[in-house]
């Protein structure tokens, strides 16, 4: 009997409950009544829809990477010495053939003068020994010397002869040390800070550059692409695909910097990888962008777009009509010839303006639905309506 007052209440709504039964049946009939959400899928929804026409789309990929030098090289000493002058201002731009350090030169120029002097006497010997085997060899015409005598003459006139060349060959050596006394630019370009002093001791194949030249005009940006990206290129360029390989004068590239702001100079790809990077599973690509100003410097990191073919009956469909379920697969709905929608799973690459473009799902001719789509349900019925009739429609509320 203690239940009783706590049962009143729900006694007491129970006429209301049965109220709204009725409500409802008037509104859906009986039939529809016991199932409110059949209900709504057999309600008319009024959309507009648009026909999908082709359109030649640019295939672009962004692609992240870093800028390097078109050419770089390392500034190192050809001779042993001790660095007795810099001649460059670190940070500066150098031309090819500049002289950067100057080693001293007093031991290689003593070498090249001693070179010199041992080649004037081998010249010297050599014209004495001539004129012997010139005595010699017209003695022994006349039989007045042995053939032992002949032979000796001309094996020191040979002797001499290859005395004078080993000693042209000397004083080139020597030249040549002492010219590389005073390192020079092997590339025009801009010189970093310089590793070394004036006093330090400098040696061939030494580990540390004195300092490196970069020429950063062209600049390259290498970046890396998805391997598993490039196979499914490689299939739409294809025989059976619907992609088209674009003359490589037109396979164009945009920067764009850390900041979000865009580069003014476009650049162009001009190598392409040929083997995988095991431990990333991508492949390198190479774009060359002018570089007269010196915005851009080797290492900064960019985002680049790159065009790598083109599709000449590319699909576009309006943002507003694709949609994404819980999992993010992208669909749109299309008006089935029973009047009903159709829901049709489709795939997308990238974003043009305000519209997808179409890999793959939908063909050149279909009809989706426009406006009115987030109303819609897969099953129900729709009608189409011209543009103009929404317009007046919506205007009406």
């Amino acid at each position: 009997m203690a239940r009783l007052p706590m049962l009143a209440p729900l006694l007491l709504t129970l006429p209301l409950l049965l109220g709204g039964c009725d409500q409802i049946s008037g509104l859906f009939g009986k039939k529809d009544a016991a199932n409110p959400a059949a209900a709504m899928m057999n309600r008319v929804v009024r959309v507009t829809t648009v026909e999908l026409t082709p359109h030649r789309v640019d295939i672009e990929r962004e692609l992240t990477g870093r800028t390097t030098s078109y050419r770089w090289a390392e500034v190192r000493p050809e001779v042993n010495g001790i660095l007795r002058e810099r001649c460059f201002t670190e940070g500066s731009y150098v031309k090819a053939g500049d002289v950067l350090y100057r080693i001293e030169p007093d031991i290689y120029r003593a070498a090249l003068d001693s070179a010199r002097a041992q080649l004037a006497s081998a010249e010297a010997n050599l014209a004495v020994t001539k004129l012997r085997e010139q005595r010699i060899s017209s003695m022994f015409k006349s039989k007045s010397v042995s053939q032992q005598d002949y032979d000796d003459a001309k094996a020191a006139l040979k002797q001499a002869e290859a005395a004078v060349k080993a000693g042209k060959a000397a004083v080139r050596s020597a030249e040549i040390n002492l010219d590389r006394s005073e390192v020079k630019a092997p590339i025009s370009g801009f010189i970093t800070k310089s590793s070394v002093t004036v006093g330090a001791l400098l040696s061939v194949g030494q580990p540390q550059a004195l300092a490196t030249i970069h020429q950063t005009d062209p600049i390259y940006v290498e970046l890396s692409q998805s391997s598993d990206d490039l196979y499914s290129l490689q299939k739409q360029l294809g025989k059976h695909g619907k992609v088209k390989d674009i003359n490589p004068s037109r396979i164009k590239a945009t920067l764009t910097m850390h900041d979000g702001s865009v580069y003014p100079a476009v650049g162009h790809l001009n190598f392409t990888g040929v083997d995988v990077n095991e431990s990333t599973n991508t492949i390198l690509l190479r774009a060359e962008f002018p570089n007269p100003d010196r915005q851009l410097l080797p290492g900064l990191f960019v985002r680049t777009r790159v065009i790598l073919g083109e599709d000449p009956a590319g699909i576009l469909a309006p943002q507003k009509a694709v949609l994404r379920d819980a999992k993010g697969s992208t669909y749109v709905y299309l008006i089935g010839k029973d009047g009903k929608a159709e829901r049709r799973f489709i795939k997308v690459s990238h974003a043009i303006g305000n519209d997808w473009y179409v890999t793959d799902g939908l063909k050149i001719g279909e009809k989706i639905i426009l406006n009115g789509v987030n109303n819609v349900r897969a099953g129900a019925p729709v009608q189409e309506i011209s543009h103009e009739e929404a317009k007046k429609a919506f205007e009406g509320k």
